[in-house]
C-alpha cells in the first residue's frame, strides 16, 4: 500500500512539474496561479497543498528536483573527490537546460517580483553546494576556509553565470563559460591550503 502511495506522489509531482514548465514556456512566473497549474496537471487544488504552501514552495521544490538529477549525473560523472569538477558539472548541466527551456528561464527573470523565485534559485544551489562540502569533510577532507564562506562564495559565481549565459547570450556562450569557469575553479584549488588529493 505504502509503495503505491509514493508511485502516486511520483506521478503527482512529475505531473506538476511538467505543467509548470508547459505555463512558463508561455508567460511570467508573476502570472502563474496555483489553479491553472493544477488544472494544466489534472490534479486537484487540495491534492497542491497537501505537498506545497504556494508556488513558491513549489519552485523550490521544482528547483530541488532539477538539482538531484544533475547530481546524480555529476557523481556517476566525476571524481568521487572531485568537488570542483562537481560544482563545474552541475552549472554546465543547469546552464544546458536552461538553454533547452530559454522562455521559461526568461518568463522567471523577468518577472516583476523575480527577486523572490531567484532567491529561491539561489538558496538552492548554495544549499546543495554546502551539503557537498559537508560531505566531503565528513570523509576527512579540511578546507582553509569555512564550507559555509565556500558554498556561498561558488553559489554566487554559479548563480550569476547561469544568469548572466540567459540575458545576455551573445556574451557569455555557453562554450566560453564552461572554458572560464574551469579556470577560475583551478586558480581557487590552486589558491587554498588545502592538497590537490583532497579536492
Amino acid at each position: 500500500m505504502e509503495e503505491k502511495t509514493d508511485l502516486r506522489i511520483r506521478k503527482t509531482y512529475k505531473a506538476l512539474c511538467d505543467a509548470f514548465v508547459t505555463i512558463l514556456e508561455k508567460k511570467r512566473f508573476d502570472d502563474l496561479t496555483v489553479n491553472e497549474l493544477c488544472d494544466e496537471a489534472t490534479i486537484r487544488c487540495a491534492t497542491f497543498y497537501k505537498h506545497f504552501a504556494d508556488k513558491y514552495d513549489f519552485f523550490s521544490f521544482f528547483i530541488r528536483q532539477k538539482q538531484d538529477q544533475f547530481i546524480s549525473q555529476a557523481k556517476e560523472e566525476t571524481p568521487p573527490n572531485g568537488i570542483y569538477a562537481y560544482t563545474l558539472y552541475l552549472t554546465q548541466r543547469s546552464i544546458l537546460y536552461f538553454k533547452e527551456h530559454e522562455s521559461l528561464i526568461q518568463n522567471i527573470l523577468k518577472s516583476d517580483m523575480s527577486a523572490s523565485p531567484l532567491d529561491i534559485f539561489n538558496e538552492e544551489i548554495h544549499s546543495n553546494i554546502l551539503s557537498n562540502l559537508k560531505e566531503h569533510q565528513q570523509r576527512g577532507c579540511t578546507f582553509s576556509v569555512s564550507p559555509e564562506l565556500l558554498a556561498s562564495f561558488l553559489s554566487g559565481g554559479i548563480f550569476s553565470t547561469i544568469r548572466n549565459s540567459v540575458l545576455q547570450p551573445q556574451l557569455f556562450n555557453t562554450d566560453t563559460i564552461m572554458e572560464n569557469m574551469s579556470k577560475v575553479l583551478t586558480c581557487l584549488e590552486t589558491l587554498t591550503d588545502q592538497s590537490t588529493e583532497n579536492f
